[in-house]
This record gives C-alpha cells, sequence and structure tokens, in this order.
C-alpha cells in the first residue's frame, strides 16, 4: 500500500497529544505540517511558559505511552498491542508548543472597484463573505475548489494534527514554601489552555496531569489537589496525580488507568463529529462559496459529490470510534455514489480531478475490504476485491486510456500487493502459522489453512469459484509479480517516439502521449522504459522484492513447490540482468532439495538444473558444476539436440583454480549410474561365504559417451567387511547377455593390495579392513554389469548395506556418487551364467538391505547336575559344571559364571581348583578376584579350560556362601571357544538357572516376666551403710537390681527336608541403658534332634537383667537373637549357622509392678485348688501404699484377704497368696485383682508370670478342677508351650505338623472303675489339648447343602468377639473336615496356637491367650440325614434361623394348641422342674414342669402364662449370666438340674 498517501489507507485511530511531557527542546514539524494549508498563518498556536515535565519519571510515563501506541497493531477487533479493550490509541508528544489546524479560511482578497477613494470616505463592501474549511471546495484556495471531493489533508487533519484529547502534564512540587506559586501557575496554564481550545471552535477534550517530583510531606496534597479542581472546572476524569516514588509497573497502571478513563470521552469527541457530518449532508442545499469560479469551464461540486464526501467523513469518524460496522455501510455508500453516478461521469479523463477520484475510489475500497476482514467476513471481502477491479476495468476502458497499456497492469500489481498487504495487517486468524510450522525442520501437528471457508451468509451447499475464496498473502504476491511482467511486457513494447522525453519531443507527440497511456500510480513513458542512457523503471528489483514476500509466505505454509516455482523466477531475474551471484545464491539450495524431482516432474526439474549448469559456468563454481553436469546425462531429463554430452569433458573451457572434488547424494540428483545389492540367502552364518550380487545399471542418454568409474565401495553396518572394486580395463565378463547389453563378472575379493593407497575411512565401526578387487567399470548408456562375490561374516548380528559410492577420477576433477542403499527396496532375482548367457533365477526370500548371520551353532555340552530346588540362607553352595566337547575336532574353551540377583549384594563366587591344581605355581592369580560392591551382579573370573579333545569331559566346581536374605539369582554359565582350525571364529554357548533361596525357619517369640528368686536389698541395710558396694571405678561391680525373664521361642521348619538341628543358642547382642543381660537357664536339647518338615521346635530360656547401680531407674533394652547350628544330614559337614532376630526386650526398672504366678496343688479330695500369689515390686526410693482388692467371680471360688493394704519401703517387695477353686474343669478362670498405688492414685496392671497368660482382659490361669467322672484318668492338661505374652509379629502362617508336647494319656493308664484318678502336681502354663476328630450327628432339622452353606457364611461373617484371625482358621478348619482331611486341619490348629481340650469343637476350643470359641454342631459338619436339595419341595417348612428366633415355627405352635387344649402329653421319666426366678417382682418364683426334647421357647412361655404377663411383654431366660436361646433345650445350654434360672421380663 506504499503507492497510496499513507493517511488515506491507514487505520483511524483516536488522535491524543501529549503536552509537556519529556524534552524541553521544540519538536520538529512533520511533512503534513509543512503542507497543510494556512497552519502557520492561521493555526491556533498552544503554549505553555513552564518547563516540561522531565527526569525518571516522564521517561518511563513516555515509554508507557509509546507501549500503549497501537498505529502497528493488527487491523481486528481482537485485543493486542496498545489495544485498551477493544479500541488503541496513537499518540504524538509535541513538547509544550502545539499549533491546531484553522476552522476557517482567511476571507479573500476586497475587487479593486472596492477599494476606497482618496478624495472620499470609504465605502462599505456590499456583500461580506462567507468563510468556509481550508479544505471545503467552497474555499478558493483549498486543494478541492472548486469540484474536488476530497484531499489527503483531510485524513491527516484528523490522524496527525486534530487530536480528540490533549494530555497536559505538570510538575507538582511537595515544598511547602513554593507549592502555592507552582499551583497558581499550573491553574493559570490550565486555564489558558482551555481558553484556547474554546476559542478554536473545536471540542477538544482536556486532560491534566499532575506528577510528584519532590520528596516532601503528602500530607495537604488532596486539598491542593482539590483547590486545583475547582478553579480549573476539572472533574475527576480529567485531572490526575502520579504519587512519588512510583516503580514502573506502578507508572504503567497509572497510565493505564487515565486511558481507560478518557475512553468514553474519546468516543464521543468523534460521535459529535459524526453528528455535526450527519447533519451537514441532510440540509439538502449546497452551501454558498467563499467566491464563485470565475473560469469558463470551472464548476462547482454536484449534490453527488457532496454526499460522498460526506458518508467518507461519516465512515472515518465511525473508524475513530472502532465502529466498523456502521464505517463499512458509510464507506460502501460512499463508493457506489462514486462509480453509480454522475461523479466520474462528469469529470473528464485528461483532467486531474479523475485521477483523484480513482484515488478517492481505492481508497474506500481498501477501507471497506478492512472492515469486511475486521468482523471476519474472508468471502465477502474477495469479492468486494474483484468487483472493485472489474468495476475499474470497466471505467478506464470507458473513460480513461483503457486497460491494455502498461499504467493498468501497474495498477493491478498495486492492487494485488494492497490486498496482500491487508491481509498481513489484518492478521485473518485463519491464516496464522503456529511458531513451530515456521521453524525449518520441525514438523507441526497443525497444517496451516491456505485459504478461508466461506463464513455462514453463505450457502453451505453453493460452489464457490476458487477467486471468491480468500487466499493467504502469498497468491497476492504472485498475482502482483505476474501482473508486474506483463506490464513490463507492455512497456517493452511501446515505440521509440514514445519513450522521448517531453523536453525532446514536440508538443503533439506529447499530447498524443497523454491521451494513449495511463500513468496513475506509474511513471511517465520517458521514465517507464527509458532510452538508452537514461534511467528507467528497475523492474527486476520490484518483481525480486514482490516475490520474495510470495516466497516467505509460501515457505511458512511448507508449500515447497510454490517455493521453488517461486524462488526460480526470482533467479530468472536475476539471470535477466546479469547478476549470476545472486541467482546461482538463490538456485542453489532449492535445486539440492528439488521437490519436482522427488515427484518425477523432470520438466520443472531439467529447468532448474540448466539454471544451474548457467550460473556455475559465469560463476566459475567447478564443483556444482559437475554434479549438474552428472544430472543432465540422465536419460530422465529431455536431451538437447546437438548437445555432447561427455563428463569427462565437462569443465573444459572453464577456468578454475586447483582440482574440484564434488560428493553428491544419488537421491539429489536424477539418476544416471544406480546400483543395488541383494543377498543371495535368506541367512547367513558365522564362518559360511555369503554370496551377494552387486548391479550397477547406466541411466545416461543414449547419444551420451560412456562413463569410466575409477572405483565402487560398498559399506556395511555390523560384522562384515566392506569391499572396494577398481576398474581394471579389458577384464573379461563370465556371461553376457544376448538380448540386452548386460554382463555378469565373478569378482573375487582378497585383502587390500600393499601397493593401493586409499584415503577412504574404514566402513564399518569396528575397523575392519577391506576386502578389494578389480572389474571393468566401463558402462555405456542403458548397460548393466553384474558383479557375484563371496563375503565371509565374521561376528554373529545384524548386518546392514550402508551405501555403494562411485567415484570418478579424472586429470582435472573428481567425482563421488553416494547411493543409500539402506533405503532402496532390494530385487528379488539372481542373475546366473548358462551357456555363456545370462538368466535370471527369483530368490525364494529377499533379505532386503538387511541380513541376519546367525552364529555358528555351538556344539559343546554344558551341564549341571547338582542344582537343587531350594537353597538355604546362609549354606554353603557348590555347583559342579560339567562341559563336554561334542566338536569334530579339538577346540579351546573358557568358562565365564556370572549370578545376578535383585538385590543390591550378591555372593561372592570362587572355584574350587583340585588339590593338584591349586599347589601349582601361579594358581593364586587365577582365583577369583572377590570383592563386595553394591551391585546386583557378581562376575566370576574366567576359567580356561584349555584345549579338549572331541568327546572328553570336564568338570568345574563354584562355590559361594548364601546370604542371609531369602531372594532368587539367576546362574548364567557361558562357554566360549573356537575350534583350532579357525581362530577367528568365537563360538559361544550360555545356559542360565534359577537359585531359589529360602530361610529354612521361622520363629515367634513370647516373653514374658518371672520373680526373680534372688532377695532384694535391704533398705535399712543400705541407710545403715552395711551393703557392700565392693567397687572399684576399674572394675565397677553390678549392684543393681534384677528381674528374670523368659523367652519361649517357637521354631518352625520350612525346609522341605529333615534337618539335623545340633544347637538353638540365644546370643545377647547388646544391653543399653545401664544394665547386663546373661542366660541363666535353657531347655536341653537332644545330640542332632532331627527337626522334620513344618515340624515346630519349642525352646525356652531364662535371662537374668541386672542394673549396674542401685540408683539407675532407666529402662533398659536388649537386643537378642538365637543362633541355630543346622544341618541337611548327619554327616554333611560342617554345620550351617542361622541367626534369627528377637524384637527387643524392654525391661522397665524404675516402676512399681505387680507379678502373678499360679501353680496347681492336689490333695485327697475331689477338689483341686490353684494357688495364685501376686509378688508387688517398689523398686522406687519412696514409701508406696498399695491398696489390693480381689473381685469376686461364678468362674471360681477363691481363699484370701478381699480387701487389704500393703505398705512397701523403698527397694521391697511383698507376696500376697490366695487359693482359687475353678466352677469347672477345662476352662480359663481370670481373677480380677485391683492393684491402686494409694499415694499416686495409679492403678497398676497386673503381670502374667509363671503359670499365667496375659491377655487385654487381665491374667487367666487354666482351671485344674473337675466335676463330671468322665474327665477323670486324663493326664494332666498343661504343656509348657502354651505360656503366652506379647508374640512377635513374625508368626507362623503356614501348616505344620504337630509334635506332642506332653505324652498323650494311654487307654491303660484310666482307671473308669475309680471315683477318682491320681492327679499328679503339674504346672499351671501347661493345657490340656486333644488331637481333633470329626463331629457326627443327626438333626431334628431338615438341613440342606444350600441351607447350610448359606448359614455358616452368615456365621462366621458376623463374629464380634475373639481374634478374626482365630476365626478365621476354625472356618478352614471345618472346611477340611468337611473334606476328612483331618492332618491338615490339626496342623493349621496347632500352627494357629489353637487347642481343644476335648477333641470334639462342638465343646469348645482356646486360643493362645485363653479366649474361648464355640460353634453350633450345624457350623462343624454336616448331620447324618442332610436332605438332597431334589426333596426340598417335599419337604415340610422349617425356620432357616438356625439361631435365636422369637417367632413361632408351625410345630412350636401346634405344640401350643395341644397345650390349651389339655391333649398335651407328658411322660413322667421324660419330665423335669425348673425354678425360675422373675425380674420384675420380689417373689414368689414360679416352677414350670417340661419336657426334655422341649427348648426354652416353650418356658417362657409357659412362664408367661403362669405369672399372668399379658399384652406385649416378653421374657428371656438367663442362666449364669448368659442369655439362653430359645430354640435349644436348657440341658444342651449347660443347666443342672435344681438350679434357679433367670427369667427377664421386657415389657
Amino acid at each position: 500500500m506504499d503507492a497510496y498517501p499513507l493517511h488515506y489507507v491507514s487505520h483511524n485511530l483516536p488522535f491524543i497529544v501529549l503536552f509537556g511531557l519529556g524534552s524541553t527542546n521544540p519538536q520538529p514539524r512533520d511533512a503534513v505540517e509543512e503542507e497543510y494549508p494556512l497552519l502557520q498563518e492561521k493555526g491556533i498556536y498552544i503554549s505553555s511558559d513552564l518547563p516540561s515535565v522531565t527526569g525518571n519519571t516522564s521517561d518511563e510515563l513516555l515509554k508507557c505511552f509509546n507501549d500503549f501506541d497501537a498505529k502497528d497493531a493488527a487491523w481486528n477487533h481482537r485485543p493486542g498491542k496498545g489495544k485498551m479493550g477493544t479500541m488503541g490509541f496513537t499518540y504524538r508528544n509535541v513538547g509544550r508548543a502545539f499549533t491546531l489546524p484553522p476552522h476557517k479560511a482567511k476571507p479573500p482578497p476586497l475587487s479593486p472597484s472596492l477599494q476606497p477613494m482618496d478624495d472620499g470616505p470609504p465605502r462599505k463592501p456590499s456583500l461580506t463573505p462567507i468563510l468556509h474549511s481550508p479544505l471545503s471546495p467552497l474555499t478558493p484556495d483549498s486543494p478541492t475548489y472548486p469540484d474536488g471531493i476530497m484531499t489527503t489533508f483531510w485524513f491527516s487533519k484528523h490522524q496527525t494534527l486534530l487530536p480528540c484529547t490533549i494530555i497536559s502534564f505538570y510538575s507538582f512540587t511537595l515544598d511547602v514554601n513554593n507549592s502555592t506559586l507552582q499551583d497558581n501557575k499550573v491553574k493559570t496554564e490550565i486555564n489558558a489552555i482551555r481558553s484556547s481550545i474554546t476559542t478554536s471552535s473545536y471540542k477538544t477534550r482536556f486532560v491534566a496531569v499532575l506528577v510528584c517530583e519532590d520528596n516532601g510531606p503528602e500530607s495537604d496534597m488532596d486539598d491542593r489537589v482539590a483547590t486545583i479542581r475547582r478553579a480549573t472546572a476539572l472533574d475527576s476524569k480529567s485531572l490526575f496525580i502520579l504519587p512519588q516514588d512510583q516503580s514502573a509497573v506502578e507508572i504503567r497502571a497509572f497510565v493505564g488507568t487515565i486511558l481507560a478513563a478518557i475512553q468514553t470521552s474519546c468516543t464521543d469527541y468523534y460521535r459529535d463529529l459524526t453528528k455535526h457530518t450527519r447533519r451537514k449532508r441532510n440540509r439538502g442545499t449546497i452551501p454558498p462559496p467563499t467566491a464563485p469560479p470565475i473560469s469558463g469551464t470551472s464548476k462547482t461540486l454536484s449534490n453527488q459529490g457532496w454526499a460522498v464526501r460526506y458518508e467518507t467523513k461519516l465512515g472515518c469518524f465511525a473508524e475513530f470510534r472502532q465502529e466498523m460496522d456502521s464505517a463499512g455501510r458509510s464507506y460502501e455508500n460512499a463508493y457506489e455514489l462514486l462509480l453509480d453516478g454522475d461523479v466520474f461521469e462528469s469529470i473528464s479523463s485528461w483532467s486531474p480531478r479523475f485521477n483523484e477520484a480513482r484515488m478517492l475510489a481505492d481508497a474506500l475500497a481498501l477501507r471497506i475490504l478492512r472492515c469486511l476482514l475486521w468482523s471476519g467476513q474472508t468471502t465477502s471481502a474477495a469479492q468486494s476485491w474483484s468487483n472493485h477491479r472489474a468495476r475499474m476495468q470497466d471505467l478506464i476502458d470507458r473513460k480513461g486510456k483503457g486497460s491494455g497499456t502498461y499504467g493498468w497492469m501497474a495498477w493491478e500489481a498495486t492492487w494485488s500487493a494492497a490486498m496482500a498487504e491487508l491481509i498481513e495487517r489484518v492478521d485473518v486468524p485463519i491464516f496464522h502459522v503456529p511458531e513451530q510450522a515456521q521453524s525449518p525442520g520441525i514438523a507441526s501437528s497443525e497444517i496451516p489453512d491456505i485459504y478461508a471457508i466461506p463464513e455462514k451468509a453463505f450457502d453451505p451447499d453453493e460452489r464457490l469459484p476458487p477467486w471468491d475464496l480468500l487466499h493467504h498473502e502469498g497468491y497476492w504476491w504472485t498475482r502482483a509479480a505476474k501482473c508486474t511482467r506483463a506490464r513490463r511486457k507492455l512497456a517493452y513494447a511501446m515505440p521509440k517516439e514514445d519513450r522521448t522525453s517531453p523536453g525532446q519531443s514536440p508538443a503533439s507527440q506529447v499530447a498524443n502521449q497523454s491521451h494513449m497511456y495511463d500513468t496513475y500510480l506509474c511513471p511517465e513513458p520517458h521514465v517507464e522504459f527509458a532510452l538508452p542512457g537514461n534511467s528507467t523503471f528497475d523492474y527486476a528489483d520490484l518483481l525480486v522484492k514482490t516475490l520474495r514476500n510470495a516466497s516467505r509466505h509460501f515457505s511458512r505454509r511448507s508449500q515447497s513447490r510454490a517455493v521453488e516455482k517461486t524462488e526460480l523466477d526470482v533467479a530468472r531475474e536475476y539471470m535477466r540482468v546479469g547478476r549470476w551471484k545472486d541467482a546461482m545464491g538463490t538456485l542453489r539450495p532449492i535445486w539440492q532439495r528439488l521437490s519436482w524431482r522427488r515427484a518425477g516432474w523432470w520438466k520443472l526439474a531439467e529447468e532448474v538444473s540448466w539454471a544451474v549448469r548457467a550460473c556455475a559456468r559465469h560463476t566459475g563454481d567447478g564443483e556444482t558444476l559437475i554434479a549438474v553436469e552428472w544430472e543432465l546425462m540422465s536419460s530422465c531429463l529431455t536431451p538437447r539436440p546437438s548437445w555432447q554430452y561427455n563428463f569427462s569433458k565437462c569443465l573444459d573451457g572453464l577456468d578454475v583454480e586447483g582440482k574440484p572434488c564434488a560428493k553428491v547424494n544419488f537421491d539429489a540428483l536424477a539418476p544416471t549410474l544406480s546400483a543395488t545389492l541383494v543377498f543371495g540367502v535368506s541367512e547367513a552364518r558365522v564362518g559360511v561365504p555369503l554370496p551377494c550380487q552387486l548391479i550397477v545399471t547406466s541411466q545416461a542418454h543414449q547419444s551420451s559417451y560412456a562413463i569410466t568409474l575409477s572405483e565402487i565401495k560398498i559399506a556395511f553396518e555390523g560384522g562384515l567387511r566392506g569391499f572396494h572394486i577398481e576398474h581394471t580395463p579389458g577384464k573379461q565378463p563370465a556371461a553376457t547377455s544376448t538380448s540386452k547389453p548386460m554382463h555378469l563378472y565373478n569378482t573375487a575379493l582378497s585383502e587390500r593390495p600393499p601397493s593401493f593407497e586409499s584415503t577412504s575411512p574404514p566402513s564399518s565401526p569396528k575397523a575392519f579392513s577391506s576386502l578389494y578387487g578389480s572389474s571393468d567399470l566401463r558402462f555405456d548408456p542403458g548397460g548393466t554389469k553384474v558383479f557375484t562375490l563371496n563375503l565371509l561374516p565374521r561376528d554373529a548380528g545384524e548386518i546392514k548395506v550402508i551405501q555403494a559410492s562411485l567415484i570418478v577420477r579424472e586429470e582435472l576433477f573428481e567425482l563421488e556418487v553416494g547411493i543409500p542403499l539402506h533405503e532402496q527396496v532390494s530385487p528379488s532375482d539372481w542373475w546366473i551364467s548358462s551357456d555363456s548367457s545370462i538368466s535370471r533365477k527369483t530368490l525364494a526370500a529377499s533379505s532386503g538391505p538387511t541380513i541376519v548371520v546367525l552364529p555358528k551353532p555351538p556344539n559343546i555340552i554344558l551341564e549341571l547336575p547338582s542344582i537343587r530346588k531350594p537353597y538355604y540362607t546362609d549354606e554353603q553352595v557348590e555347583i559342579r559344571i560339567i562341559t563336554t566337547n561334542n566338536e569334530d575336532e579339538d577346540v579351546e574353551i573358557r568358562l565365564d559364571v556370572n549370578l545376578v540377583g535383585s538385590l543390591d549384594k550378591v555372593p561372592q563366587l570362587h572355584w574350587i581348583f583340585p588339590c593338584s591344581e591349586a599347589k601349582e605355581e601361579h594358581y593364586d592369580s587365577r582365583l577369583v578376584r572377590e570383592k563386595v560392591i553394591n551391585t546386583s551382579n557378581s562376575y566370576l573370573a574366567s576359567r580356561t579350560l584349555g584345549q579338549l579333545a572331541p568327546t572328553v569331559t570336564r568338570a568345574e566346581v563354584i562355590s559361594f556362601k548364601a546370604l542371609s536374605e531369602m531372594t532368587e539369582y539367576t546362574l548364567e554359565v557361558g562357554a566360549f571357544y573356537h575350534l583350532l582350525s579357525d581362530p577367528d571364529t568365537p563360538i559361544s554357548k550360555t545356559i542360565t538357572r534359577e537359585l531359589v533361596f529360602i530361610g529354612p525357619f521361622e520363629a515367634n517369640y513370647i516373653f514374658t516376666p518371672r520373680v526373680h528368686p534372688e532377695p532384694w536389698p535391704s533398705y535399712f541395710s543400705i541407710l545403715d551403710g552395711k551393703d557392700d558396694l565392693g567397687t572399684s571405678r576399674a572394675n565397677p561391680r553390678p549392684n543393681g537390681l534384677k528381674q528374670q525373664w523368659s523367652l519361649s521361642a517357637r521354631i518352625a521348619s520350612f525346609a522341605i527336608e529333615p534337618l539335623t538341628i545340633e544347637s538353638v543358642t540365644p546370643e545377647i547382642i547388646d544391653v543399653r541403658q545401664g544394665a547386663m543381660c546373661k542366660l541363666v537357664q535353657k531347655d536341653d536339647l537332644d545330640q542332632n534332634a532331627m527337626l522334620e518338615p513344618n515340624a515346630i521346635l519349642h525352646r525356652n530360656f531364662l535371662f537374668e537383667l541386672q542394673k549396674l547401680g542401685l540408683e539407675d531407674r532407666r529402662t533398659s533394652h536388649a537386643n537378642l537373637q538365637l543362633r541355630v547350628a543346622w544341618r541337611k544330614s548327619p554327616s554333611s559337614s560342617p554345620a550351617t549357622m542361622t541367626s534369627l532376630s528377637v524384637l527387643p526386650l524392654t525391661v522397665p526398672f524404675g516402676e512399681p509392678r505387680v507379678l502373678a504366678s499360679a501353680f496347681s496343688a492336689t490333695s485327697s479330695n475331689s477338689l483341686s485348688l490353684v494357688h495364685v500369689s501376686y509378688m508387688l515390686e517398689n523398686p522406687s526410693m519412696h514409701l508406696l501404699t498399695f491398696s489390693l482388692s480381689m473381685e469376686a467371680s461364678e468362674d471360681f471360688a477363691f481363699s484370701g484377704p478381699k480387701a487389704t493394704t500393703v505398705q512397701l519401703v523403698p527397694l521391697s517387695r511383698h507376696e500376697v497368696n490366695y487359693n482359687l477353686m475353678p466352677a469347672r474343669r477345662g476352662m480359663w478362670i481370670w481373677p480380677v485383682m485391683n492393684v491402686v498405688d494409694v499415694g499416686f492414685g495409679k492403678t497398676l496392671k497386673v503381670g502374667a508370670g509363671e503359670g499365667c497368660r496375659g491377655d487385654v482382659k487381665g491374667v487367666g490361669i487354666w482351671g485344674c478342677c473337675s466335676s463330671r467322672s468322665r474327665d477323670e484318668g486324663q493326664s494332666s492338661p498343661y504343656t509348657a508351650s502354651n505360656a503366652h505374652g506379647d508374640s512377635s509379629s513374625r508368626a507362623i502362617t503356614s501348616a505344620a505338623t504337630p509334635i506332642p508336647e506332653a505324652p498323650t494319656p494311654r487307654a491303660d493308664s484310666i482307671r473308669p472303675n475309680t471315683e477318682q484318678s491320681h492327679r499328679q502336681r503339674i504346672g499351671l502354663t501347661e493345657q490340656f489339648n486333644q488331637p481333633i476328630r470329626p463331629h457326627v450327628w443327626t438333626s431334628k432339622r431338615k438341613w440342606t447343602r444350600h441351607d447350610l452353606d448359606r448359614e455358616r457364611e452368615a456365621f462366621f461373617d458376623t463374629r464380634v468377639t475373639g481374634r478374626q484371625e482365630i476365626w478365621g482358621a476354625l472356618k478352614l478348619v471345618v472346611g477340611l473336615l468337611g473334606e476328612h482331611d483331618i492332618q491338615t486341619a490339626q496342623g493349621i490348629l496347632d500352627a494357629s496356637v489353637i487347642t481343644v481340650p476335648t477333641g470334639d469343637l462342638v465343646n469348645g476350643a482356646y486360643d493362645e491367650v485363653g479366649n474361648y470359641y464355640q460353634m453350633p454342631e450345624h457350623m462343624i459338619s454336616d448331620p447324618e440325614n442332610l436332605m438332597p436339595e431334589e426333596k426340598i419341595a417335599a419337604a415340610e417348612p422349617v425356620n432357616q434361623d438356625g439361631e435365636d428366633d422369637d417367632d413361632d415355627t408351625d410345630e412350636e405352635e401346634a405344640e401350643r394348641r395341644r397345650e390349651e387344649k389339655g391333649k398335651a402329653v407328658l411322660k413322667s421319666g421324660e419330665s423335669f422342674k425348673v425354678k425360675a426366678r422373675l425380674s420384675d417382682r420380689g417373689g414368689p418364683d414360679v416352677v414350670i414342669t417340661l419336657a426334655k426334647d422341649q427348648n426354652v421357647r416353650v418356658l417362657a412361655r409357659r412362664i408367661q402364662d403362669e405369672a399372668g404377663i399379658v399384652g406385649k411383654g416378653k421374657i428371656r431366660i438367663a442362666y449364669l449370666g448368659k442369655i439362653l436361646k430359645d430354640g435349644e433345650t436348657l440341658q444342651s445350654q449347660g443347666w443342672r438340674e435344681g438350679h434357679v434360672v433367670n427369667a427377664l421380663v421386657f415389657q
């Protein structure tokens, strides 16, 4: 758009003048101020005597305003640079002086007839002239007078001279001494400027900004500002103050606040101008001119011209307000009035007004396009552009010089370039190119659009022509270049006489030129195409700039072919004017990566190649010339007649320095010689010859000379050596085809000749030396030569053909053509010689450019016969490796061993050598280089076996000690060898085995306190000084308190074989906090005791801990572990030592404690007592008083103090004894002893000592008395294994086969004829246990499998008492009993420490802490009379609950009816009486007669009837504190005849 005046086509933005900001020097005037009519003569000059605001703050303010300047912002509605919301501003800093344009023109000079005479008084003129704007067509001095429509000065006036707002800046001092004077000056200046603005008749807004400049007090600043505001009549949106010491961010926010405040007033300013213009348009008459035109041919502007003028103004003011829709409508109205009316028709084509009207039409059309693109109407914009072009062409053809001149083509080029620039300035969103797509070499997932789809206003089914769719800028620049070339063609067609300068041509010829050639926006003919010797228009420069712009946009959108076409046109322009270096710089990049060549567009490709050749010849570029001459030899390109295609003479006649060496890629040029390599087999093996064929074909022109190669090189990737084939003239082929020019050569390869020198690098990464051969490398046009070779792979793996290099060495130059074979598809044909001819054989499977070389199959046998599963931690492992040579000849072999694991550390490996070998010298250096590092691999030094003859076997042994952690390892054993006849071919074989290491043992531990048998030291002896401390500082002797603790260990074998246990020894690792620990007692272990798999070994240990000093009261900690010495068999040696960690033992020495101990005592009567002693210990230095009370219980009776008080002096203890008699045998009793420290008010927890168990319920004691004869004669139920404390978290979870802990009673030891058996005195820590047995029963209820499964599932899921893991174990045991797997069920019970005193689960079971677990019969086993599912329909309905149910069944309802009618029969031998005591009254008791088979529900109903309880009352029966189940009988729930039951009444 540079061809148009700037302000004609630029975007209108609200214009703001910055007054008094920055430098105090006068600002220079621009071109508009110099040329604007009457600006200096009648302009309103505004100035101020106050200095401008300067300093860092003013510089920052000016910088912020410049940042907010939107003159360079995109022409769209989207927020962007300098835009406040959707409106931007443009600014001009004018210092302290500025001139507003004059509002009216000066009056015309008086006529001579109106001048006063000398002899008389002056006469008053009869008519006063009417003054108008200096730019109005009614003003004689106006550029538009008398019939002009618009001038560019009007647009410049509102864009650079007449602001909508003046922002004036003043320094605001905080100095109290000068503040009043300074404020008065500011008020005076503000009033003066506002007065000047008012005098000018403009409605420009005024804003004052006060900038604080001193570091003074701000206490009266608000009052001063209010005074200034009142004196100047400025409101809050017209007066702003910037405080002192503001940061850059705060200043920027301050500027934004000012602009946001004045945005509305700026819009109102241009809205007022719009209203004024609309009033003038609507008045209907043309105002009289200041002076009428005096020329005979002159005439004033028509009404339609005035309408165009007013509509243009309305559009501009709407654009100032950023109301683009309104502006577009006004511009369209002005455009239509200008072209469709009489405006153009009334203007002669030779008149300057004609071109002025064309300029206005172009400006209106551009502004319409901007408005359409602003609102996103891309298709409408494209159609509007085409419409304007068509209408202007019609206008020029009718009234102008026609559209066949260079002037029209110049306008079309300008109009196309203007559209491209407009699209770029608008920044159409659909043409936005992502930054990633603009970067070369980076692929973008988003494909940029090259044209915009039609907007919604168009019918989607309507097919629009391509030129109606808006394309991106590149296409418009391309069209501009096309029109420029047409312009040049038309200009070059002008005759010489038309190109003569006007000063050298006759007047008639000049007049003729003015009627023939259109010079709108273009030079005169004598400048457009000047005669020789004169300066002329530079078409090449214009075309290069235009094409570069097009190429830039094509490149951003990755339109490579359009870029190549554009760059080729640029090179043509350079070549036209002889700028060969510039042409070469343009062509070389696109020639090397020409997409036309890849697409097979050879016509276009050869044009580029010939252009590159011409540039290379003119610039002396030898390397480029060699490469392009090679390409021009290709038959893909069209041959030129009479052109000599001789590649060896391509540099003839060219003066170059040195010997050019060109290296080109095969894919970058048209093919002249092509090469492929095919393997004869699909798989290869190491050491076996690999046949392959190299096929080279000439694709040169048939008329060209033969091409002779000096050398062919083939490079491989992998374990295959590359090879070279050198040219040897006269080498005869093995066979020649009779049907086509093809020759077959058998080429032998050998090591590099000593005399041959090559500078080529090795072709393999392993630096293998290349092989060499020779053959005839002269290729006639269209000929093919096949070279058959045999290669020998040396390493296994994948081999890939990388590249073939064709090398031409001439006297003047060298050329190397690289052909990437790995990207080509290898043919599936194999050429063979047949009867001196060549025939083709199709390969079964072509391997392509890659072939897999398999290793030579090993024939060595590796065996590991001693591997076993599993191994155990800490044991010494020895593994035999047997190696057998099954090759047909001797081999040289070595062994490598590697152990890979998942832990950070792996065992150390070493070889075990025979005795004779170990004695040999230097064998120590061949042992393993052991080192423990943080790695997951353990590498063993290679073991060289030396030479092995065929069928010879060699055995080696490796050994290592397993770590203590359970893990898995992978043992890798590799044999690496080679045949003695072929030492260069390595062969290997590797075997792997998994080694699993498990822990041979798992254990859990129980610590229980014991009462120390030794007396405590006497407090009184200590006070008297009689205590023998007997210590010395050098060797202190401990004299503190002592405690004994019992450790019970249950060691389970997780081995899969019997293990011999030699010893189980506790080891004291350390004792902290001033104490010492020692082992005082342990169980004796049988010599070489055998521990079967899954068996459990029990061992008890007694430790004594003693404080070093008597004053030390700290809690001590002892860390222990068990050392188990074991062997897999009695004969194996040495024994393996396994350490089992034990949780730390925490011993509090400073707190008082109570220990309960119990043991059984037998007597001659039938009752047995349990003796319980409570030991109270006071280890403190305080006198403590304890209150003791024993709570009564229904489970036992006791003798001893029910409540007592004990006082303990410091360092003393006291024993309180009780005798307990359990209510029945085979149950745990839980005596509750309350011990309270009276002085401190603290309740002491009773600890479980010897013969007791500790639990959350307290201290439990196993009852040993009996009242039933069936239990008499049995041996003691106490076993030492049942002692319990806080068990460790290392529980045994696997099933184990129980080992009898006490001798099982034999049948002959029971004396049933005696009333009481002999009872031994046994420890209370022993608990009676019987092997589990199936429970057999018959149900009265009709059970089905479905009902039983449902009941059992619900029963075990709803248990809330006891421990969940015990219920889970019992559920597994019940399932195993149903499957008759009694041994596994017993193992689960033993592993979970569950005891069954009677062997029948119906009678209940106990866990290790004494919790009682009882289950109904139908939970344990199936009844004998279980009903099949198919008979359930015929069965009588039964109650599905199985437990408590308050609703009567049908059977019970029938029984109740019989009783009411007196028909129920009770047999005397089957009835009994029950006494019931009701809870709602004091007496008397109710006696009910029941049958033995009647349940508790019947009893409750009869009690309710007997007691007269009516209504909603309900009775539940309780016995011994337990609610009885309604569905069961009294006897089945433990009731004894004669006992009273409780009848609980619920209302």
